[in-house]
């Protein structure tokens, strides 16, 4: 017997009840972001590796389906805000700014699966090009608040964060490109729990060991002078062979200690970043914190002030400040941010934690992609099914898509049944046709089953006098119905549809 072929790990099949929810879900939103001015695009589903390379570090790309096809690096987009960017440069570049767009799509992540989380889901959301970092932030993150509320959604938990606290940190440790882009990227795995804190401690520990050799030497701007040691290794008796020889011990030195040097920075950053994330709360309370915080480190506040700005811009669209959460710790996990990013989570009736949104600016992406220069953007998305689990089930429409059912009583009368149920439908009802081939009776049992609200038989009588028998299958009563007078029948249908 032949083995059964089975559906892949973390994908899911969408059946139609469930399918229909999320058709109105999308509709819904998609109408309401295009009454805001987003416009609806799409981009393939199928892209180049590269353009992935800027969102997506070392240590994320082994969980994107990425794979090498005619000699080509290819991969299935994994989210839409690096196509959306490439979008732009190939058909806007020269259209004046702001632009608005919003997308709806599945992406792809190689992610271990769970509950809610699929390797294939489907993102809804938005992206602005152009505008004041304020202003344009402001409108996001209230877009973001009235797509919850269009949909009934009132218990969230909406955390703000702004990446230039803890970049800005970073930054100033001149830290090479690599420890930079890691501790950044890390940052998502510290907010999240405090075995992610102990996570990212060790993998540090595995990068940049401490060093075996007792303490580490230091100059005042924490590098030694070749030429020092080149002096200090002239007055040992030790024979090196040629200069080249000499050059490399040198040079491997010169490493050693600035791996240890860099090591003492990351810890560093580390316990700046742990400390962020303990200073995370509700406003304005959590204000006063954060600026003694940036000042025991001597950083900008200029964030704090855009935060404050935007804690107002959500308050004044109904979200209760309990509801609100400051954490600068928040990373989003992809490394393009440069300013506001922010998440919205919602607990189920189990206390099950999910992710329904995530977003915020990426001013640099644009050039990072392949543009000329840097445009101020920022966008966010929402995970569709994870957002449909949250929405009350009261709110959710139940539209039937078939109300009737055209039954031939034999295989004749098959074509003038498709005649009927085409008219029906030019009439907006909706009608399937019997195809069992098994008479009346069976047709009958099987509207029944599917709830149908009539059935409309048709025989030879029927073909003859251009009529339909309608039957009401909720009382049984039967009706004869010239096909000349059906449309005046079901202008009705209200009453019994």
């Amino acid at each position: 017997m032949r083995k059964r072929v089975e559906r892949l790990r973390g994908m899911y099949d969408l059946l139609p009840d469930v399918y229909q929810q999320q058709q109105w879900v999308i509709g819904k939103l998609g109408s309401l972001l295009a009454q805001a001015g987003y416009a609806h695009v799409d981009s393939p589903l199928l892209e180049r590796s590269d353009l992935f390379h800027v969102s997506f570090g070392q240590e994320l790309w082994q969980n994107l389906y990425a794979f090498r096809l005619h000699q080509r690096d290819l991969c299935l987009r994994p989210e839409f805000t690096a196509s959306i960017c490439r979008l732009y440069l190939d058909h806007y570049q020269q259209q004046a700014l702001p632009l608005r767009f919003q997308y709806v799509g599945p992406v792809f992540r190689y992610e271990a699966p769970g509950r809610s989380r699929y390797r294939q889901h489907t993102q809804l959301g938005v992206e602005l090009f152009g505008g004041s970092a304020p202003v344009a932030d402001a409108e996001i993150l209230q877009l973001a608040c009235e797509i919850l509320h269009a949909l009934d959604i009132r218990q969230y938990r909406l955390e703000l964060g702004h990446i230039a606290v803890a970049s800005g940190f970073i930054h100033r440790l001149h830290l090479d490109s690599h420890a930079a882009h890691l501790l950044l990227s890390l940052m998502e795995q510290i907010n999240r729990s405090p075995q992610g804190e102990r996570n990212v401690q060790a993998r540090l520990e595995e990068l940049y060991p401490a060093s075996s050799g007792g303490a580490t030497p230091s100059s005042t701007n924490g590098e030694i002078e070749e030429r020092y040691i080149s002096s200090l290794l002239s007055g040992i008796s030790i024979s090196f062979g040629d200069d080249d020889a000499r050059r490399e011990v040198i040079e491997r030195f010169l490493w050693k200690m600035g791996r240890s040097q860099q090591r003492r920075q990351i810890m560093g950053a580390l316990e700046f970043l742990k400390a962020l994330h303990a200073v995370s709360g509700p406003p304005p309370e959590v204000f006063g914190r954060l600026r003694e915080l940036l000042d025991r480190y001597d950083l900008d506040p200029a964030p704090l002030a855009e935060l404050q700005q935007l804690v107002q811009v959500v308050s004044q669209c109904g979200v209760p400040a309990e509801q609100i959460i400051l954490n600068l710790s928040l990373g989003r996990g992809v490394n393009y941010y440069t300013g506001l990013v922010f998440e919205i989570h919602a607990q189920d009736v189990a206390g099950f934690d999910s992710q329904l949104c995530g977003g915020g600016r990426y001013d640099r992406l644009v050039r990072a992609v392949g543009g000329s220069r840097d445009v101020n953007a920022c966008g966010f998305a929402f995970g569709v099914e994870r957002l449909l689990n949250y929405v009350p089930k009261t709110s959710i429409p139940t539209q039937k898509q078939v109300q009737a059912m055209v039954i031939p009583v034999s295989g004749q009368d098959v074509p003038y049944a498709l005649h009927v149920a085409q008219l029906l439908r030019s009439m907006e009802v909706g009608a399937e046709v019997d195809v069992s081939g098994h008479g009346v009776g069976s047709g009958l049992r099987q509207a029944s089953r599917k709830e149908l609200s009539l059935a409309l038989i048709v025989g030879e009588d029927e073909r003859a006098q251009e009529a339909v028998t309608v039957r009401h299958l909720a009382t049984g009563t039967e009706q004869v119905v010239p096909l000349a007078t059906l449309g005046d029948y079901v202008a009705v249908k209200e009453q019994y549809l």
